[in-house]
């Protein structure tokens, strides 16, 4: 496959729902060749559309100067419920397209993105029990969820 993998880069649905750190890398500058390999790796394996949830628009222009569809939903430090129900819902909304395939990322893969991603799993009914959508995360991504990412996981 040509380009590179962008770092921690993992399908939560396979060949729908994606989650990596910032395209390019994380920090306050991303690295230009860096990013340009990892857009052309990301197309290369049908992802078409980048929801982010950095608080900047930052290489939101980029993303979409290159073809793709682009989300921006920024998630501070100890979101609010709505903001949260607001992420869910314009997730669920943007894979309502068939043809979309999405890459949701942050700066890094943090503690708030896992609890979206299996938040996300409830709210959209595709699992109905919290500590199964919990689990799945973990496998997926190697690692336990911390207890700031668990609080995030609705109650079905």
């Amino acid at each position: 496959m040509a380009g590179l993998k962008p770092n921690d880069f993992h399908w939560i649905i396979e060949g729908k729902l994606a989650v990596s750190e910032c395209i390019g890398g994380g920090g306050l500058t991303s690295r230009k060749i860096r990013r340009e390999e990892e857009v052309q790796w990301l197309k290369s394996n049908g992802i078409n559309s980048i929801f982010s949830l950095l608080e900047t628009d930052f290489n939101l222009t980029n993303y979409q100067e290159v073809g793709f569809r682009t989300y921006h939903f920024p998630l501070t430090d100890n979101p609010p419920q709505e903001s949260i129900t607001v992420i869910f819902e314009a997730i669920k909304e943007a894979l309502s397209d068939k043809e979309r395939k999405l890459l949701i990322h942050r700066e890094y893969l943090d503690e708030e993105v896992p609890g979206i991603l299996a938040g996300y799993l409830i709210y959209s009914k595709l699992l109905d029990d919290p500590i199964f959508s919990r689990t799945i995360l973990e496998r997926i991504l190697g690692k336990p969820l911390s207890p700031k990412a668990i609080a995030l996981i609705p109650s079905p």
